[in-house]
C-alpha cells in the first residue's frame, strides 16, 4: 500500500511540475519548483551580513534561542495549552523575491505543531503578501548554531529542499543535491511514514550516494523523539 500511494504521489507531483515547465499555467507550488528554490538560494548567498540579519534575525533567534540562554526568542509558544499532542514545534519562514531576483521581504515566523497523529496544524504569523505564493519557505525545528553559521545552514537546508523536489516526482537528484537532512515538509512526511522510502531527512542516515556535509543537527533529534514519544 505504501509503495502504491508513493507512486501516485510521485505521478501527481510530476504532473504539476511538468505542466508548469511546459505551459504558461502556474501549477507548481514552491516545494516542487527547483528553479524557484535555486533562485532563493542564489539571492540569499549574495546578501551581506547586515542585510541577512535584517531578513532572518527573527527566525534565527526563534530557532537558536531554545538552546542558547543568551538569545532571547522573539515569540512565546503560540499553541494553547492542551492543543498539541507533544512539545514538537517547527518554525517556517516565507521568502519573497524581487522581480530582479533579490530578496524582497520575509514573513513573520509561522509555528507548526501536531494536534494528534498526522494532524498537522499551523499558527500563521504576519504575511506581507497574503495573496501571493511565496518563492520559498524555510522549515526547521530549533537547532543550536551560532549566527556565524546561519548562512551556511540556510544554504544547506535549501540544497536538501532541492533534493526533495526531485525525489517528490520520482527522479534522482543531481550530485550536488544528494545530501542528508530536513528539506521540505512535503517530502519529509512521506519519508517518515512510508517504509518504501529512505530517511533522506535524517542527517545520520546511511544511504548510498548521499552524505551529510555539515553538522547542523544539534537540536534536531530531541524534538523528533518527542513527536513519537
Amino acid at each position: 500500500m505504501d509503495k502504491g500511494n508513493e507512486m501516485v504521489d510521485q505521478a501527481r507531483d510530476y504532473a504539476k511540475w511538468y505542466v508548469d515547465q511546459e505551459t504558461d499555467h502556474d501549477t507548481c507550488p514552491w516545494y516542487l519548483n527547483c528553479d524557484r528554490i535555486e533562485a532563493v538560494r542564489t539571492a540569499i548567498a549574495g546578501l551581506s551580513d547586515d542585510i541577512l540579519k535584517d531578513h532572518f534575525d527573527e527566525y534565527y533567534r526563534q530557532l537558536a534561542g531554545k538552546y542558547d540562554d543568551e538569545i532571547t526568542r522573539p515569540h512565546p509558544d503560540p499553541v494553547a495549552a492542551g492543543e498539541a499532542m507533544n512539545r514538537y514545534r517547527e518554525y517556517k519562514l516565507d521568502l519573497y523575491l524581487t522581480d530582479d531576483g533579490g530578496v524582497d521581504v520575509t514573513s513573520g515566523v509561522h509555528t507548526m505543531y501536531y494536534a494528534g497523529v498526522g494532524d498537522e496544524r499551523l499558527v500563521e504569523s504576519s504575511d506581507p503578501y497574503p495573496n501571493r505564493r511565496p518563492d520559498g519557505r524555510l522549515e526547521h525545528v530549533p537547532l543550536d548554531i551560532p549566527w556565524e553559521q546561519f548562512d551556511r545552514f540556510v544554504d544547506y537546508h535549501l540544497r536538501c529542499q532541492l533534493r526533495d523536489c526531485y525525489l517528490a516526482r520520482g527522479a534522482e537528484p543531481p550530485a550536488d543535491y544528494r545530501v542528508l537532512g530536513p528539506g521540505t515538509d512535503h517530502m519529509m512526511v512521506r519519508c517518515m511514514n512510508r517504509d518504501c522510502l529512505r530517511p533522506y531527512h535524517e542527517y545520520d542516515a546511511d544511504i548510498d550516494g548521499y552524505r551529510a556535509e555539515d553538522t547542523f543537527n544539534a537540536g534536531l533529534f530531541a524534538p523528533l523523539v518527542e513527536l513519537f514519544g
